[in-house]
């Protein structure tokens, strides 16, 4: 074991998800010829317009503005999605119990608690969805991106890292007064 990598502690996974291209075509030129700032404004934007038209469509709400809230190490679920072409990287949707069964519940018009395997399923369709009206808001690298199976997980015991060479987006919201958040971070090229 070298000095980077250590072990999990029993009970644990350590889950890293990365996604690397080929090389960079020319659209991956253009955007990175961009100053930085203006790229993660954009790619901010574009995100934030995708999480309100998904939730708007999807669950029939109009999600809460709430600044700029500190992303939490861990939230009791974390749908996640990975980015692999153009761009390179994972988008990540997070979220407590309370809301995750509140969004699930919306999403299937009912009253009763939803079943954790129900829950799940509902994040990991909002995560797709989120990714996939993304994408379409980036239309010149849309067609070179390709997403990944979601995958979501629960509890209380895991961290996630991002990618340390990237760019990151943040866009945090309120769902009938408890916090979401969504991520992306892309690798660098």
């Amino acid at each position: 074991m070298n000095s980077q990598t250590q072990a999990p502690r029993p009970g644990r996974v350590q889950l890293i998800l990365s996604a690397k291209s080929s090389g960079p075509s020319e659209a991956a030129i253009k955007l990175a010829s961009l100053p930085r700032d203006e790229t993660q404004q954009r790619f901010t934007l574009a995100l934030d317009s995708a999480v309100t038209e998904v939730f708007e469509m999807m669950v029939g709400i109009s999600l809460g503005s709430c600044g700029q809230v500190t992303l939490p190490r861990v939230a009791d679920y974390t749908a996640m999605i990975g980015l692999a072409g153009e761009l390179c990287g994972v988008l990540s949707f997070r979220c407590s119990l309370e809301t995750a069964a509140g969004i699930t519940a919306k999403m299937l018009e009912t009253i009763e608690r939803p079943s954790q395997e129900t829950i799940r399923d509902a994040l990991g369709e909002i995560c797709n969805m989120v990714a996939g009206s993304f994408k379409v808001r980036v239309s010149d690298l849309a067609a070179q991106c390709w997403l990944s199976v979601p995958t979501v997980v629960s509890g209380s015991d895991y961290q996630l890292y991002p990618l340390t060479d990237g760019m990151r987006m943040q866009v945090s919201r309120t769902f009938g007064g408890t916090l979401l958040w969504l991520t992306l971070d892309l690798h660098g090229n």
